[in-house]
């Protein structure tokens, strides 16, 4: 698992997620790598969903055609 300690404080870890969108689903999926059950998904109606697609699309990462 890919992790940086924050420079800051003694207390807080930024872990590497990995996320996508799938069209068998219409959902986004966020995972970390390498950390069991770590996985999540969010529909259109989950508040996250607007998030992670935002972060999709200004990566360049967004499927076309899809809302």
């Amino acid at each position: 698992m890919k992790f940086r300690l924050a420079l800051k404080g003694n207390r807080t870890v930024y872990i590497e997620h990995g996320v996508w969108y799938d069209p068998s689903t219409k959902h986004i999926h966020v995972t970390v790598p390498g950390a069991e059950g770590a996985h999540w998904s969010y529909g259109k109606s989950e508040k996250r969903y607007l998030q992670y697609k935002a972060m999709l699309q200004e990566a360049g990462r967004w499927p076309e055609g899809v809302d």
